[in-house]
């Protein structure tokens, strides 16, 4: 079974290559110093999510579209939430699903989402355990944010360490236990480990959460008849 993507899209992100040491908090400084001086000229659509188009300039105040706040806006995650679960077409639960990311990375730091690109980036290299030390550092500087437990998560999914995780993905749940993309993960991961009734439960917090996402139910009633032998 492939490993599912879900960091984004390396073919839009820039790696940054910093020649010396890249452990530990060596490396964050020179991320950090790095920053800095690309502060200056980095270009606004770099915090665009992947395969998505760069917002146009912001009109003026008073007409921007209440429905889809400015970028400097502090995102609602339970209202995004529950307009995902209510979602009447797989077409409002896509754009729902895309604002959700975007508002979970909302407060990231600079430093934390360069590191975090480099692991999109060492993952469609192939470099799985280059993406696990990626975000390794990125949670060293910003462990309350939960979406970077799921990011390291996947990381060691690619680089099959199934424990390190699950384990991961115990945190990212713990701390936002609503991401939909985690419970897809983890039922992902508990069908490589051969557990078929954990990844059904999981997949159920997923129906509850996104019940449009694609292939929902039809991957419910495959994960049941594995898990129970039966179907629905």
């Amino acid at each position: 079974m492939a490993v599912p993507f879900f960091l984004g899209d390396a073919k839009t992100r820039a790696c940054l290559r910093i020649p010396g040491g890249w452990r530990g908090f060596s490396r964050v400084r020179a991320l950090a110093t790095a920053w800095l001086w690309l502060g200056c000229v980095m270009p606004a659509w770099a915090d665009a999510p992947a395969g998505h188009a760069a917002p146009a300039p912001a009109a003026s105040a008073g007409a921007g579209d209440e429905g889809h706040p400015g970028p400097s806006a502090t995102p609602d995650l339970s209202v995004l939430t529950a307009q995902l679960a209510r979602a009447s077409s797989r077409a409002a639960a896509v754009d729902l699903e895309v604002r959700l990311e975007r508002a979970r990375r909302h407060a990231l730091s600079p430093t934390t989402r360069l590191l975090q690109r480099g692991a999109v980036a060492h993952l469609a290299e192939g470099k799985a355990l280059s993406a696990v030390e990626d975000l390794d550092d990125a949670l060293v500087l910003q462990p309350d944010i939960a979406i970077l437990w799921r990011d390291r998560a996947q990381a060691r999914l690619a680089a099959r360490d199934l424990t390190g995780a699950i384990a991961d993905l115990g945190v990212a749940l713990q701390h936002d236990g609503q991401d939909a993309v985690a419970w897809r993960l983890l039922s992902a991961i508990e069908e490589q480990r051969g557990d078929w009734q954990a990844a059904e439960r999981a997949w159920q917090r997923v129906m509850a959460l996104d019940p449009m996402v694609e292939g929902g139910r039809a991957k419910g009633e495959q994960l049941h008849l594995k898990a129970f032998g039966r179907p629905t």
